[in-house]
């Protein structure tokens, strides 16, 4: 492999890089991928967020189902309460252990050379790369793809220290189950793992210092959450900055506070790839950088740091290195979900957005609490929200506030991004009992009136 030369060479295994790299080797290039960590194939999604964090809350609503329909089982006197952290956590590894395997396998079936090592441009065609078993080796190629991603915003008053003040990186790996958590940060991150810890029994403080958590989403789908948040015993406290004297009364301190693109060490400037004053690399709609043959995609240029839309980039990329045309991203039908008991779902503008724009719109609600299915699984709480042109009727954006919120999504994306009206979706049958009946009824109600339930009409502008 010493002095080897590629078609496309691609830095980073996570979501962008490894989709990018199997595309481009479907077109017919030669590929590669560059990996620092081999602990770390496939990326922080797979290994440190997305894939073993959703484990972990799929182990929690588990013991929470049981806590709840305890009156299903007949005690035979051997009924434990005591939660098994060791199995929890070890299932979350044994999930992104597998997906790891079958990635794997996927570079083995595309013919994609792996190779793990810090890899570092000389020049606009060519690689050092420092590897973990074979020396220092040069690495040509005739493209380049940049997917080293992100890595956690530091606070100066409060820094890791890996113990006490750590990372979400470490929150899911914690085998013991804290007595107290603050957890810095009322993002997507912050959020999932207060609900987590909360199911679990630690007593939970989640501090954001904007005026609600999830502060980039619909302002009123935050502060609904952030008041069920409150009615199952969290602490939310919003509109202050932390002091270190804040965090010293509690046992664990996650800070989540964001994340800052990964884009130094790797030569930049001799490969004439330009970076932004915050540090993401700059890039045009075919994801290519300042330097003609070189792209970038995912977390380390400035779109939102969503795996599935460093996926969608690292594709695009693969496609115009290979020699064809893309169509550009549309980021304002991208989904965007958070993972908390109540699963919290969007898509398109909300209402604080359309009335910075003064655009003509309504809204229509529909609560799950007259949907069959939601009633059947016991499931009732949350709502839909939907917001259209108040003339043409056209979708301007959903929200959603339920457990089926990250599935359900989906279709308001597809619609949106065909330009497709609430009567549209509202002329759709959908199967019954499901939970997808509620968007039809919250449609209606946008202009009409619901058949199921009250539904809820507001003027809008």
């Amino acid at each position: 492999m010493k002095n080897a030369r590629y078609d496309y060479l691609v830095l980073g295994s996570g979501p962008a890089g490894h989709v990018s790299a199997i595309r481009a080797a479907q077109r017919g290039l030669k590929t590669a991928i560059i990996e620092r960590n081999e602990d770390m194939f496939g990326g922080i999604c797979l290994n440190e967020g997305c894939i073993p964090a959703k484990s972990l809350y799929h182990s929690a609503k588990l013991i929470e189902d049981i806590r709840k329909n305890h009156d299903l089982f007949v005690s035979d006197g051997a009924y434990s309460k005591k939660i098994n952290m060791e199995i929890i956590v070890s299932r979350s590894r044994q999930a992104a252990s597998k997906l790891r395997e079958g990635l794997s396998f996927l570079c083995r079936k595309n013919r994609i050379d792996v190779i793990f090592g810090a890899g570092s441009f000389i020049d606009e065609k060519t690689m050092c790369v420092i590897t973990n078993d074979a020396g220092d080796i040069e690495v040509k190629a005739d493209k380049f793809l940049i997917a080293t991603g992100s890595s956690p915003e530091v606070l100066s008053v409060l820094p890791f220290d890996g113990e006490r003040v750590i990372a979400s990186s470490d929150a899911i790996r914690l085998r013991e189950i804290p007595e107290t958590i603050l957890i810095v940060g009322g993002g997507a991150i912050g959020v999932e793992l207060a609900s987590y810890f909360n199911i679990l029994g630690s007593g939970v403080t989640i501090m954001e210092r904007e005026e609600t958590i999830l502060p980039l989403f619909d302002r009123e789908m935050s502060k609904r959450l952030q008041a069920i948040f409150k009615r199952r015993g969290i602490r939310v406290v919003t509109g202050e900055s932390l002091s270190a004297e804040d965090a010293a009364a509690y046992e664990r301190v996650i800070v989540s506070v964001g994340r800052v693109p990964s884009s130094g060490g790797i030569g930049l400037d001799k490969a004439n790839v330009k970076i932004d004053e915050r540090g993401y690399i700059v890039v045009d709609r075919e994801m290519r950088t300042t330097a003609e043959n070189i792209y970038a995609a995912g977390d380390v240029i400035n779109s939102p740091m969503l795996a599935h839309v460093a996926s969608a980039e690292g594709e695009i990329a693969a496609v115009s290195a290979a020699g064809g045309n893309p169509e550009a991203l549309a980021y304002d039908c991208v989904p965007n979900v958070v993972y908390s008991r109540l699963r919290l779902a969007s898509v398109g503008r909300n209402e604080e957005q359309l009335k910075a724009e003064d655009a003509r719109y309504k809204t229509g609600k529909q609560s799950f609490r007259s949907n069959g299915r939601a009633v059947a699984q016991d499931e009732e709480e949350g709502f839909i929200k939907v917001i259209a042109d108040r003339g043409t009727h056209r979708l301007f954006g959903a929200h959603i506030l339920g457990v089926q919120a990250d599935e359900l999504i989906h279709e308001f994306a597809l619609a949106l991004r065909m330009g497709l009206t609430t009567d549209s979706i509202v002329g759709t049958s959908h199967a019954h009992p499901t939970f997808s009946e509620t968007i039809v009824d919250a449609c209606r109600a946008v202009f009409d009136k619901p058949i199921h339930g009250q539904g809820h009409m507001t003027g809008g502008r």
